[in-house]
């Protein structure tokens, strides 16, 4: 008996210190988000869509803390769930499958040094003060190391695997060595008092076959930023060109003034270039060298100045344009995965879940201003935002004849033929924006945000005359309720 109580307190004593060895805080955060819009958001004359849309989704982020220097962090996503699409899992009868997962890494410190190592799914964000990043801002398996140097200059580095072994109906390619897509970054903080700069590059490694496409046409989407707008009768099906491998690269500065609050001053330029080699197009005997080149830049600014009753502020930038050449490469910057926020409807600024990005993720091959008014407030929890912007293109007017575009809602057809990117504009082309957005704050962490947006497009008959029909207005309403806990 006595052996046995002793067996006893020592598989005791062994669980206690096996448990105390293991313990970790574990935190939780995030948000439910429920949409329900009226919009008409394509300028396809033709369109059919539904206007009105319910949608919900729910995003949790758990922390799994050790300690000061080490934790877990998983993030998931539930949705977008509309109503009633079966496919959701939200018809008659529910039971939604569409759990994922954006984020899984660990955060953890070398020993006896103040730098942070993130390993994982994790977010990638290029530097950008004005309206965030025209390039890159974006989810993805890779990993960061960070620290300062000095209390005012600080470091970030980072390797981004974006896409390996995942090209779409090419068999024989799957598991290619030249299906690899990776970047390289540095970015570099420094703070001082009143001002911060940010310089920051990055490189990356192309293969000729990461861009054939994927099943979720992710990479079309890339695909769409980095190469140019290809004239009609391409060879669209192997992208190989001349090389192995591409070379991609990106250069930016990105700045904020504060020295003389309540006024406000941010800039940003940014330029990059993708080279992926040539190929050659589909039209028999009038066969055609195509450069696989782009490379452009981007440059905006903002001013703000901070009053009692609401910040106005005005926003300035202008992107290089292709000129009449299909053949000759592109002229615009190429993006990777662009989330500039100049606008809540035309661009990437939306709240919640509701419509926005009509024009695009990115304003390349544009130049633009808008004047704006947020933070408007004249009663206790309930804010406004008003926003006129007008945008022209940069592009040569003679690029669309000449490379056989038949809509100017396109970069590069994807796998099934559809046509995706930005809103391609030229210098005869123009349009308006107008949102108006009002944020209630029913409790602390209850808000109910109001998104009202229309768009006037002006595109020149004869640019665009053989391109499909079109219409000149659209515009949403949008009402999305968000809880955060």
């Amino acid at each position: 008996m006595k052996r046995l109580t002793t067996l006893l307190l020592a598989a005791g004593l062994v669980c206690s210190a096996f448990s105390a060895a293991n313990a970790a805080d574990i935190k939780a955060k995030g948000m439910w988000d429920f949409s329900f819009e009226y919009t008409n958001d394509s300028f396809d004359k033709h369109n059919s869509s539904d206007r009105f849309g319910a949608a919900q989704r729910l995003r949790t982020q758990i922390d799994v803390i050790a300690s000061e220097s080490l934790k877990g962090v998983v993030y998931f996503e539930i949705g977008d769930t509309h109503w009633g699409h079966a496919k959701d899992g939200a018809s008659l009868g529910t039971d939604g499958r569409t759990v994922e997962v954006r984020y899984s890494y660990i955060d953890w410190a070398i020993p006896e040094t103040d730098v942070l190592v993130r390993m994982g799914l994790q977010p990638f964000v290029m530097p950008g003060f004005v309206a965030g990043s025209a390039v890159l801002d974006g989810d993805g398996a890779g990993i960061t190391i960070g620290g300062n140097f000095t209390e005012n200059v600080g470091a970030n580095l980072f390797w981004l695997r974006a896409e390996n072994d995942n090209t779409n109906g090419y068999g024989k390619w799957h598991d290619d060595q030249n299906n690899a897509m990776d970047f390289v970054g540095l970015t570099l903080p420094l703070t001082f008092d009143g001002v911060k700069i940010t310089p920051w590059g990055m490189y990356g490694f192309v293969g000729s076959r990461s861009l054939g496409g994927d099943a979720k046409g992710d990479i079309d989407d890339m695909r769409a930023g980095m190469l140019p707008v290809l004239p009609s009768g391409s060879d669209l099906t192997t992208l190989e060109g001349n090389r192995s491998e591409g070379n991609a690269w990106w250069v930016g500065i990105t700045g904020e003034m504060t020295t003389f609050s309540p006024f406000r001053l941010a800039g940003d330029f940014n330029y990059g270039s993708v080279d992926m080699g040539t190929v050659r197009s589909l039209s028999g005997a009038t066969s055609k060298t195509i450069d696989l080149k782009r490379s452009g830049w981007l440059a905006s600014a903002i001013a703000e100045y901070k009053l009692d009753f609401g910040v106005p502020g005005l926003l300035l930038w202008y992107g290089s344009g292709d000129n009449s050449n299909p053949y000759d490469g592109s002229e615009r910057m190429p993006t990777v995965d662009a989330g500039w926020s100049g606008s809540s409807f035309g661009f990437d600024g939306g709240y919640g879940i509701s419509s926005d990005t009509i024009l695009g993720t990115s304003p390349v091959g544009t130049w633009g201003v808008a004047l704006r008014m947020k933070d408007i407030s004249f009663m206790e929890n309930l804010t406004h935002a008003i926003q006129v912007g007008y945008y022209r293109g940069t592009n040569n007017k003679n690029m669309p004849a000449n490379a056989g575009m038949t809509t100017f809602h396109a970069s590069y057809p994807d796998a099934t033929g559809s046509m995706v990117g930005s809103t391609y504009l030229t210098t005869k082309d123009g349009a308006w924006e107008a949102t108006f957005d009002t944020d209630y704050q029913i409790y602390k962490d209850l808000t109910l945000g109001v998104e009202l947006g229309w768009i006037n497009l002006d595109l020149n008959e004869d640019v665009w005359k053989n391109a499909n029909s079109y219409k000149d207005n659209i515009y949403r309403g949008a009402v999305t309720l968000q809880y955060t806990f």
